[in-house]
């Protein structure tokens, strides 16, 4: 599934351009990022050998956690942790897999 192996892309890049600032200067928001983008592949992961409502909601799930890894960033940034040019891959990334988790919820 492709949206699997791009939430995987975005778990990868959270972790090297977000978290080790993070770590530094909020471990709860840290934290936080941390729970919420690990749950977009996994109920990813879940969703797949469900069919009908129980997959969508495995999807709806995994968008909402996505969702989620915004806010986390938002806050970052509106806290001066990071600047948005930096976060800007992770928010394009990021929006391209809330696109197909959209899809895939309805």
């Amino acid at each position: 599934m492709i949206v699997y192996q791009k939430s995987l892309e975005l778990v990868r890049l959270v972790q090297l351009v977000v978290m080790p600032v993070l770590k530094r200067r909020d471990t709860e928001l840290a934290t936080q990022l941390h729970r919420a983008v690990r749950s977009v592949p996994l109920n990813i992961a879940e969703a797949r050998p469900q069919r009908g409502k129980r997959m969508g909601n495995h999807f709806t799930i995994a968008l909402g956690s996505n969702r989620e890894v915004d806010a986390c960033i938002d806050l970052a940034v509106a806290l001066g942790y990071l600047s948005s040019d930096s976060v800007a891959p992770v928010y394009a990334l990021s929006d391209e897999t809330q696109a197909m988790l959209y899809v895939l919820s309805r």
